[in-house]
């Protein structure tokens, strides 16, 4: 009887180590639907041109894996009203207006994400000469990002505003002909976690010959800077007509961080990015 329990027990005791057994080389349909879903992620391809151009830039998009087929989608100004379709990408091409491409992967019917870059063609032909020294880490696309018409984005770690450390901003624009002012702005940000803060005031200036130059106006600032708040703010005036080959920016340093500061002590940055006038 005890011989007859003892082979039972051991014929007991393999039937559940290959159920184990079998639980750990097979996996579940769901462990399963979760490896292959994994899998199939398709990242989405690489586009590539020049962010601001003259007369016109070559676009080229690239897949981030063998295999995948890509389609895209270009829009410009004049496209805002057409119904527009993806097309299979097959080669470089060219834009001469400002636009945007849009574009997605495709493989055994699996889409990445759809990726969006926006390319301009420069509104003007003006010369910018910096007399600040920009910090290396935020240049923007280099000194024509003052005047390319694109607007700095309020997350400024994507890149698009220029830095200034422990020091004035200063720039002088050239027409590169007489032109009538009435209206000029320049936009900074402030976020003072990141030592970031708004000028204390700035002051535009006008001249025909780039040495003798007339104060137009002084813009005071008027956010705290203890406010927390990411934030931008347009230094803008009004002026009476005046003419002028030559524009001045002059944007004053705020100082180092004061106590009121975890960083107490600190240089503070000045961020810039679109001077525009009217």
């Amino acid at each position: 009887m005890k011989k007859g329990l003892l082979a039972l027990s051991l014929l007991m005791t393999q039937i559940i180590n290959a159920q184990n057994s079998s639980q750990q080389t097979n996996p579940s349909a769901e462990t399963k639907d979760h490896i292959s879903s994994f899998q199939e992620d398709i990242a989405s391809p690489v586009i590539k041109a020049d962010r601001l151009f003259d007369f016109s830039t070559r676009v080229e998009i690239t897949p981030q894996s063998p295999g995948d087929k890509i389609y895209y989608m270009t829009i410009d100004a004049n496209d805002v009203n057409k119904k527009k379709k993806f097309t299979t990408y097959k080669k470089p091409f060219s834009i001469s207006r400002t636009t945007q491409v849009q574009a997605y992967a495709e493989k055994k019917r699996e889409k990445s994400p759809i990726v969006t870059a926006n390319f301009n063609r420069r509104p003007n032909y003006w010369e910018v000469t910096l007399l600040s020294k920009v910090d290396p880490q935020y240049t923007a696309t280099g000194k024509f990002a003052l005047i390319d018409g694109i607007r700095g984005d309020i997350d400024w770690k994507k890149g698009d505003w220029q830095g200034y450390l422990g020091q004035n901003f200063e720039t002088i624009i050239d027409f590169q002909s007489p032109q009538q002012l009435t209206q000029i702005s320049s936009t900074y940000l402030q976020d003072n976690k990141s030592l970031i803060l708004m000028p204390k005031k700035v002051e535009y200036y006008a001249s025909m010959n780039a040495k003798d130059f007339i104060l137009l106006d002084t813009i005071e600032n008027d956010i705290d800077p203890k406010d927390e708040k990411v934030q931008t703010k347009d230094f803008t005036t009004e002026i009476l007509p005046t003419e002028a080959r030559y524009l001045k920016v002059k944007a004053y340093y705020s100082g180092k961080i004061p106590g009121w500061h975890q960083k107490t002590g600190r240089e503070t940055y000045i961020f810039v990015d679109e001077i525009s006038v009217q």
